[in-house]
């Protein structure tokens, strides 16, 4: 049913979690699973999003790492999350977009949400996984 997953994460207890459940759900299908880590961070210079972005690839790797995942499944980009992710949802032809959510509600669970904007904007199926 679906062949490639992609499973958007942060480097944190909640995307171990997030992407726990996507392993599991790859395991179910079969499927191909990548990882992706988006800082939201475009406004800053670009050396200082350089700098970020080798902030955190140690610690993203190191937890898909621990589960399994081989480095050439996982990217690490620098933008819009919900734009980037879609964009590389569409690129590798997944079939399944896989994020966590907060149990927010109200206005602010509305404004600035990356599952809300990868929900309207994905031309593939997504999953949202509640996080605690």
């Amino acid at each position: 049913m679906y062949k490639i997953i992609l499973c958007a994460i942060e480097a944190s207890e909640e995307g171990k979690e997030v992407l726990s459940k996507a392993i599991e759900l790859s395991n179910i299908y079969g499927s191909k699973l990548l990882v992706i880590n988006v800082l939201p961070y475009t406004l800053l210079p670009k050396n200082y999003q350089k700098a970020l972005k080798e902030d955190i690839s140690p610690k993203v790797e190191e937890m898909i790492s621990s589960f399994g995942i081989p480095k050439k499944n996982c990217f690490i980009k620098v933008g819009k999350p919900y734009e980037i992710i879609c964009k590389v949802a569409e690129k590798q032809e997944v079939d399944l977009i896989l994020l966590g959510t907060h149990s927010k509600k109200g206005l602010k669970s509305v404004i600035g949400s990356t599952a809300t904007g990868v929900a309207n904007y994905a031309k593939c199926d997504v999953s949202l996984i509640r996080v605690s």
